[in-house]
């Protein structure tokens, strides 16, 4: 993936990185799951970088625009039971 990763602030997500080439998104959450979302535009990134920069909710952000929008790939499984 692309630099920077971006580390949040949130309860539920620890780490995101984005990939504008492959428009590609990779989450890790905090239960250590992590998941790679497919054909993100560049503007959605844009917006939900700003709530990660200005420590807005970055999980109501990823329910809501991201979670059940976009095709995703588990990449890992964490040691948590937590549902992401």
């Amino acid at each position: 993936m692309s630099k920077p990763v971006f580390t949040t602030k949130s309860s539920t997500i620890h780490k995101v990185d984005y990939n504008e080439k492959e428009k590609t998104l990779e989450i890790e959450f905090r239960s250590g799951n992590m998941y790679r979302y497919y054909n993100v535009p560049p503007r959605m990134w844009k917006v939900f970088q700003l709530y990660i920069e200005c420590e807005g909710s970055a999980g109501s952000f990823f329910n809501e625009y991201i979670k059940n929008q976009f095709t995703s790939e588990k990449l890992k499984s964490g040691a948590g039971e937590a549902d992401d």
